[in-house]
């Protein structure tokens, strides 16, 4: 049966106009067996980091298998080259980061390992830094960058999450690795891929069981803030006081929750310029379940509208992402879940935000899936965001089938900078067209032990230009006007 004619099945079949429909295509896409890390989370990170125009994938496996780099075609079939590149690592690995350590331009990749209920693996969590070189391969560098030593002091720890970003406004990309049942640790870059550890000197290194961090100026004043999520106690949101020195004020806006934190999601999910966060958790009714914060007008203060929305409940919530799959504008929820019995769900917004979310997990295909790790992305160049997800299960890849001839419209923003953020980690990108304003962020890390490209897609209805605004993570911003929407735009710093 030829392509077009499943595909045209498969749009014939999708029960509910304007609804998402996800179908599994990874085996016809070239994506191949994965071996799971024992344990209770694991991630994958998306990035086009051959500079090809294309996203690919990495994927950390667990023990006894070597790690995966799935190299993209353009067209959203992969082939599995680790090998070529020298990636192809077996170090029972469990999250991984693509960012430029040293300040080259190119991406290099850090992984990140533990042995958690792991036989015979021993020892505590470690991080493992790979630098591309010019000839587009990768060489380990761990010994000697700084990275050379165990995160923990017991040899069952887990590592939680990891995150870039630029915490000391110096110019380069610093490493936060956070580890569930251990500490945080900041790692400071020096600019050309040399860390010192720092995090107890900048006040974040507490014991806490730690899940996934973001990295983000929550204050509007030009210096990184952290959310951490944290398991079984109250969640931290470090602000930065200037220079990487960082103080909890997570009670202050309303987000010390003290239920099991895990997998965390950034945009501006209700169009009113400021950015939301959601938050997955395990469901317990009337005792633990997803927040949705929705910040406040004026200063740093959040409100948790988990239930009126409609989007609490994803069972034992881990992957998260806002996406608009359907590009009507308003940014859905896919969310992973791996409690037995239960499946991910997707929260379908349809309705805007005066509105709830809608559970639209069957109608969208993603019924009886479970899985932790989980990135959106547009995997074959045709402008709507398909998504890739990990877990006990193995690695599955759903297309995004949802067009079929829709008029609805996208546009995809790439900030690029000169020195040593070119991918622009930290910058906001907004658009609007006089009716409505929507943001995203460009981050080195979200989900749970995961990473989406550096890039911001926007569905925009039936839009046919809109504004686009940047605030570089510099300070400086800059305005385009009319741009021409169902395009990838690159928008370089001046």
């Amino acid at each position: 049966m030829s392509s077009l004619l499943c595909t045209a099945l498969a749009l014939a079949a999708a029960p509910v106009q304007g609804v998402p429909f996800l179908v599994e295509v990874g085996a016809s896409r070239g994506i191949g067996p994965y071996v799971s890390p024992p344990g209770l989370a694991a991630g994958l990170a998306a990035a086009d980091f051959d500079r090809d125009g294309d996203v690919d994938l990495f994927v950390p496996n667990g023990p006894g298998a070597p790690d995966q780099l799935y190299v993209n075609d353009g067209s959203g079939h992969f082939t599995e080259q680790a090998a070529a590149f020298n990636l192809d690592v077996d170090g029972n690995h469990r999250g991984a980061l693509w960012f430029d350590a040293d300040g080259d331009r190119d991406l290099d990749l850090v992984t990140v390992g533990d042995c958690f209920t792991s036989v015979p693996c021993t020892g505590a969590p470690t991080v493992r830094l790979h630098q591309q070189l010019a000839s587009g391969v990768f060489r380990e560098v761990t010994v000697g960058c700084g990275f050379d030593r165990d995160l923990a002091s017991f040899s069952d720890s887990h590592v939680g999450g990891l995150a870039a970003g630029d915490v000391d406004g110096d110019g380069d990309l610093d490493l936060l690795v956070t580890i569930w049942e251990g500490l945080a640790y900041l790692f400071i870059n020096d600019g050309i891929g040399r860390f010192e550890e720092q995090g107890a000197a900048r006040g974040i290194q507490t014991l806490a069981n730690h899940w996934q961090p973001v990295l983000f100026d929550l204050t509007g004043d030009g210096a990184l803030d952290i959310f951490q999520p944290v398991d079984f106690t109250a969640n931290y949101l470090w602000v930065n006081q200037g220079g990487g020195t960082f103080v909890d004020e997570a009670p202050q806006a309303g987000v010390a929750s003290a239920f099991n934190e895990m997998g965390v999601a950034l945009a501006d999910h209700d169009r009113d310029g400021d950015l939301d966060l959601y938050v997955t958790n395990i469901y317990v009714p009337g005792v633990r379940y997803n927040t949705l914060y929705r910040r406040d007008a004026g200063g740093l203060r959040f409100t948790e509208i988990s239930a009126q929305m409609g989007v609490q409940d994803s069972g034992c919530g881990w992957g998260t992402s806002w996406v608009d799959l359907d590009q009507d504008g308003w940014f859905d929820l896919p969310a992973s879940n791996d409690c037995p019995g239960r499946e991910s769900r997707v929260f379908w917004n349809g309705l805007g935000v005066t509105g709830n979310y809608l559970d639209a997990t069957d109608r969208a295909g993603f019924a009886g899936r479970d899985g932790t790790g989980l990135v959106t992305f547009d995997m074959d160049g045709d402008g709507d965001r398909d998504m890739a997800q990990v877990g006990l299960d193995g690695l599955r890849l759903y297309e995004n089938l949802h067009l079929g001839g829709s008029l609805r419209r996208h546009l995809v923003v790439r900030p690029r900078m000169a020195g040593s953020n070119r991918y622009a980690v930290g910058a906001l990108v907004t658009i609007s067209d006089g009716t409505f304003r929507t943001s995203r962020p460009i981050l080195a890390g979200q989900s749970v032990l995961s990473q989406e490209p550096f890039e911001a897609h926007f569905g925009v209805g039936d839009a046919l230009t809109v504004d686009v605004r940047i605030d570089w993570p510099d300070g400086r911003s800059v305005v385009l006007e009319d741009v021409a929407v169902g395009q990838t735009l690159t928008v370089t710093a001046p």
